[in-house]
């Protein structure tokens, strides 16, 4: 079948459903296990799952082979070393928010990018600075309690926002000459080995609390890490990074829907009046983009990274 761009659009909306609803597995596992320990049983399933995967990577053939072995192996080295920071902050605040809240803040990671793209001299237009500034209240509107403090799952959610657009800069910066899924697989593998390594050492993988999330944790792997990684994978070699940019940010429409429908959190009015604005800081920040700003655009697009 001929990959249109309407049909990687579609398949870049299923990611984005997928990655929404993955909000649900990690706030029902964080229940039972701790962020490292669920977070490393998801990651390294996912990268079992996706090995089959090494059959369809052909080396790039623009560059030699060397120096892409090389930025293959640096990018996934230093990315998995981000990601396992990023990915077990999403976890402990999960544990402390609701998937609603946790949805939408990481969403942020967006709006962040274009920020740090001025350590590298980029213009950051007007666009992103009004999506901050959307944003920056609706985060406020979001998380902020009647006492008017923020959660302790929430700060670790915007932390983990902030490394997932440290992430975003690291793939963007060995992505060029990189075979994809060998970096991928090489993060993910890290994130993994990495957080069950360090939940071991502590002793906190309890067997009755993994048997209790086993469909959490079956879920996280094969979906929102195999499935919408490889969906995601496929559909950016049609899909502009406009359309990129804009439909992988609905997962956080998605996953406060799922949170609603699965995990009967009721949402109050502020927190609606949030949620929407930081969606609009979201799509403002990526839909109007002026030219000398279209490099954070393109890689916040060429991120090939699951949530």
């Amino acid at each position: 079948m001929k990959l249109t761009t309407l049909r990687a659009d579609l398949l870049l909306l299923a990611a984005a459903v997928i990655w929404g609803s993955g909000f649900v597995a990690q706030r029902l596992g964080s229940e039972h296990l701790g962020a490292f320990a669920f977070t490393g049983l998801r990651f390294t399933l996912g990268t079992l799952l996706l090995l089959p995967l090494l059959a369809f990577a052909p080396w790039p053939t623009h560059v030699d082979r060397a120096t892409a072995r090389r930025a293959t192996l640096r990018g996934g080295v230093f990315a998995g070393l981000v990601m396992l920071a990023a990915a077990n902050a999403q976890q402990f605040g999960l544990g402390g928010t609701t998937a609603s809240s946790g949805a939408f803040i990481t969403s942020l990671y967006v709006v962040f990018v274009p920020i740090f793209g001025c350590f590298t001299r980029q213009r950051v237009g007007w666009p992103v600075w009004t999506g901050i500034a959307l944003a920056g209240v609706g985060l406020l509107l979001l998380g902020m309690t009647a006492e008017y403090r923020m959660s302790t799952g929430d700060l670790w959610v915007l932390l983990c926002a902030v490394l997932w657009a440290v992430h975003v800069v690291v793939v963007g910066r060995y992505s060029k000459d990189a075979e994809p899924i060998r970096l991928s697989l090489i993060q993910l593998g890290i994130t993994g080995f990495g957080a069950l390594s360090i939940a071991l050492a502590r002793g906190t993988v309890p067997l009755d609390g993994v048997v209790e999330a086993k469909w959490a944790i079956l879920y996280g792997a094969a979906l929102p890490v195999a499935v919408a990684f490889t969906l995601q994978v496929i559909a950016q070699r049609k899909a502009p990074p406009a359309h990129t940019a804009l439909i992988l940010s609905l997962e956080s429409v998605f996953g406060m829907v799922c949170g609603i429908m699965f995990l009967a959190e009721r949402p109050s009015l502020q927190q609606y009046a949030g949620a929407a604005l930081m969606l609009a800081g979201v799509v403002v920040s990526q839909a109007i983009r002026p030219r000398d700003a279209a490099g954070a655009d393109q890689r916040v697009a060429d991120d090939p990274q699951p949530r």
